[in-house]
């Protein structure tokens, strides 16, 4: 019974206080509640997009890479993710959704046949990333390469540097003006770049910032196209003595001389002490001047410090192009920067840099009020340079209809109104007499012949007078601005001899549609003013009466630039004949014509179908029109053949049916076919 207490008590040791160690030392007791481990995180914090190449040509590939980041920086390969791409535009296509579980995928994109850029936007969740692609047109200019130059070479801290990057072709000429060029350095702790500028003679400029602290080389590399990357290295100083930076240019660009704008342009650059703040008392400063030699210069070439800022004028030349200033501390001339870019242009509009364009040429406004098109102006001055013309107000004028009075260009020197149908209609003209084609009002291009209307389809067609003048409307747009000269000499001025585009001194609104551009020995009674009904829009002189060219060359007109609309409304057919009969084993040609109720074609995207149910049809038997504002008819043919020939059987009796569609509506139109 003791024995077996004994074993009891040992037991409940045993339960109340664990087993002992092996040495007979007693355990702590273990708390065994269980503990949460929380969850991995691996939502998408960062999408990097990649491509390669960035450049394409048209139909080329491009492969597009997306690494998908959680917090950490860490590849997320925990989980799957989807990433959706969208493109800025059609320039390229590719799949639109792409699921990976390793963090990373690539997939393939494909250019399309369109110059310019397109945007591949990669998103997973709430997280987007980017990159830019550029189609570019093989048939075109392409960019071959690129020389990158830095002036001055080294700065600084808190300089700045122009960067010049030339580009040329696989002819080894420069790139046509407007060419993108891309600017990036390799090391964004050391300053920045501006991310790309265009070209003008070839040579595309941007401006390096270094930072103000950190010191070392940079590398700028300069992209075009497909050309090989051009680079150049720019030395970053640390200020051990100080240190200059440029301040402002007011403003950054200037005009001629004698343009009648800005020519002059304030610069300021400020000075540093060791400590980075603007030194105290006199440093004196030279300055440097680069720029096209066209006469620039600058007020003073050296000046001391007032609260660490020193200045200079830069006054401009006769010749439009970029300038830089380079400032130097005297006592030490390892401190030194640039200005940046400052532009020299002409500042005026030029006549012969002054167009216009229409986003639609053919408009149905004898059907419908309202329909609207378009109107832009593009204007540069003599050298083509278009920037210098920002809120340069242009006036407009319209034959018929009604359009916006006037419009300011913006930074590229473009504007837009608006132009609607609505009365008035275009002005009703005479029609040409007299057997000359080149003044038939009616005529057709047969077989590379220009043959009349009344030749093709019968004398009498043409009864109430309507011809397709009658459908022209004339806008014009006119400016403040100078005639065209050739400078001969490159002095940036006209002098006496030198060849110009002498302009009328008035402006009319042409209704008539004779010839814009009338020499002075063609100038007659009624051409090229007619004022029974032509506007004079510009009277320069105040006389009341039209005044042509004066044989001098004039820096200060009103000077335009016309555009023709056509009105049209809806389609009328019109066959060569009546009916058709076909003898056995021959044919026969039919000719027709589709146009409005003054003869010209009808808008963009009219169909023109031909059928026969009888005989083989060949020729041009189904049409699509395309927007165009030269006035006429179109004019086709058909020909029907016996596709029996020698049978003996009756004459089969059918139908020649053409059949318009326009705006949805459709009209058809059909004589008798007899084929034998």
């Amino acid at each position: 019974m003791i024995k077996i207490y004994k074993f009891l008590m040992v037991l409940l040791l045993l339960l109340l206080f664990g087993c002992g160690t092996q040495d007979g030392a007693t355990t702590t007791p273990v708390d065994t509640t269980p503990v949460e481990v929380p969850p991995v995180v691996s939502d998408v914090f960062l999408v990097e997009v990649l491509a390669g190449p960035q450049v394409l040509s048209f139909g080329a590939t491009s492969t597009i890479t997306v690494n998908l980041f959680n917090s950490g920086g860490q590849l997320i390969t925990t989980e799957a993710n989807t990433v959706t791409f969208s493109l800025s535009n059609s320039l390229a296509s590719m799949i639109p959704i792409v699921s990976t579980t390793t963090g990373t995928l690539s997939t393939p994109l494909t250019a399309a046949s369109t110059v310019g850029d397109v945007i591949v936007t990669a998103t997973s969740g709430s997280i987007s990333g980017s990159v830019t692609i550029q189609v570019a047109d093989p048939t075109q200019a392409v960019a071959n390469s690129i020389s990158v130059s830095a002036s001055p070479t080294s700065v600084t801290v808190g300089g700045t540097v122009n960067v010049q990057a030339e580009v040329r072709d696989t002819s080894n000429a420069l790139m046509p003006d407007g060419t993108v060029v891309n600017f990036a350095i390799d090391n964004s702790g050391l300053g920045s770049i501006f991310s790309s500028a265009t070209t003008i003679n070839g040579i595309a400029q941007a401006t390096f910032s270094a930072s103000d602290t950190g010191s070392g080389n940079v590398t700028v590399t300069a992209t075009s196209g497909l050309a090989t990357p051009g680079t150049a290295t720019i030395g970053v100083l640390a200020a051990v003595a100080g240190s200059i930076e440029f301040l402002s240019a007011d403003p950054r660009f200037v005009v001629l001389q004698g343009s009648g704008g800005v020519e002059t342009s304030l610069i300021k650059f400020l000075v540093k002490d060791v400590a980075g703040q603007p030194v105290n008392g006199s440093k004196l400063v030279s300055f440097t001047l680069s720029g096209p030699n066209g006469g620039e210069s600058l007020t003073s070439l050296s000046s001391s410090t007032v609260n660490g800022i020193v200045e200079t004028i830069l006054n401009s030349g006769t010749i439009p192009g970029t300038v830089t200033v380079i400032a130097t501390v005297v006592d030490n001339p390892s401190l030194k920067t640039s200005s940046g870019v400052i532009a020299v242009g002409g500042g005026v509009p030029s006549a012969g840099h002054f167009s216009l364009s229409t986003s639609v040429k053919n408009l149905e406004g004898f059907a419908f009020d309202g329909i609207t098109a378009d109107i832009t102006a593009r204007i540069a001055d003599r050298y083509g340079n278009f920037n210098v013309l920002d809120g340069t107000s242009v006036s407009f004028s319209s034959e018929c209809g009604a359009i916006d009075g006037s419009v300011s260009l913006d930074v590229v020197g473009e504007g837009t109104v608006v132009f609607r149908t609505q009365n008035p209609d275009p002005q009703d003209v005479d029609i040409y007499t007299g057997a000359a084609a080149a003044n038939c009002d009616v005529c057709a291009v047969v077989n590379s012949r220009i043959l009349t209307y009344e030749t093709i389809f019968g004398a009498g067609l043409i009864t109430n007078g309507n011809n397709p003048r009658d459908g022209l409307c004339t806008i014009i747009a006119e400016v403040g601005g100078e005639e065209e000269f050739t400078d001969a000499n490159a002095n940036g001025t006209y002098d006496s001899g030198e060849t110009f585009e002498d302009t009328y001194d008035d402006t009319h609104l042409e209704k008539d549609d004779d010839n814009f551009d009338i020499l002075p020995a063609d100038e007659a009674a009624g051409t090229p003013y007619d004022s029974t009904f032509e506007d004079l829009i510009v009277d320069r002189n105040l006389d009341g009466i039209f005044d042509g060219q004066n044989g001098a060359w004039d820096d200060n007109k009103r000077i335009s630039s016309p555009i023709k609309l056509l009105i049209t409304g809806s389609p009328i057919i019109v066959l060569s004949r009546s009916s058709v009969t076909v003898a056995d084993g021959t044919s026969e040609t039919v000719f027709y014509s589709v146009h409005d109720l003054n003869f010209n074609t009808p808008i963009v995207g009219t169909t023109v179908a031909v059928s026969s149910d009888v005989g083989s049809l060949s020729g041009t038997d189904s049409v699509t029109i395309l927007d165009t504002s030269v006035p006429g008819p179109i004019v086709n043919s058909v020909t029907i053949t016996d596709d029996s020939p020698g049978d003996a059987d009756l004459p089969k009796v059918g139908t020649l049916e053409v059949t318009v569609n326009w705006l949805g509506s459709t009209f058809p139109f059909s004589i008798p076919v007899t084929v034998d």
